[in-house]
């Protein structure tokens, strides 16, 4: 445990007290409201110590209460140790986002499909209505032909046959 606070360098507050790095990191984070989060310290730690400006220049830019959000985007901009697990976890939700969006796709599909096979079987309803409608002219067409050939042959009969069918 002593090795830990080795590295932990300490400066002079006043002539009793000195401050060390994770204090003077503990009060800039709590000044700007931010979580106490480890991947945060580390961030901070890297932007009050470390020997990328760009990194506390960024910061900086976010101004008062910056959100959890813009300094993850910066942690992972600057690949530090500690922000590596969001890159999991927004993989993950990446990964999630695109099955929800395939499952969309095919639930879209699938409707389309259900109405395609109603609009089939509603056609084949309809196959056979007008098979049925085609049969039942075809009859008309028999009847009245026939009915045309009974009436030539009434035409034909002598008057006095015809009075004794009527």
């Amino acid at each position: 445990m002593k090795n830990l606070h080795q590295g932990v360098s300490a400066y002079s507050i006043d002539e009793d007290e000195t401050e060390t790095e994770l204090e003077v990191i503990g009060r800039f984070m709590t000044r700007l409201k931010v979580k106490n989060l480890p991947r945060n310290y580390q961030l901070f730690h890297e932007a009050l110590y470390g020997e990328d400006r760009c990194l506390a220049e960024e910061i900086e830019a976010l101004g008062p209460v910056p959100s959890q959000g813009r300094l993850d985007e910066i942690g992972l901009k600057h690949r530090l140790v500690s922000h590596c697990g969001l890159v999991a976890r927004k993989s993950e939700g990446d990964a999630a986002e695109m099955l929800r969006e395939v499952a969309d796709e095919l639930a879209k599909g699938l409707m389309k499909k259900q109405r395609f096979a109603r609009e089939t079987k509603a056609a084949a309803d309809a196959g056979s209505a007008l098979d049925s409608l085609n049969a039942s002219l075809s009859n008309l067409m028999l009847y009245e032909t026939e009915l045309t050939e009974r009436l030539r042959n009434c035409a034909n009969l002598p008057k006095s046959s015809r009075n004794a069918g009527a």
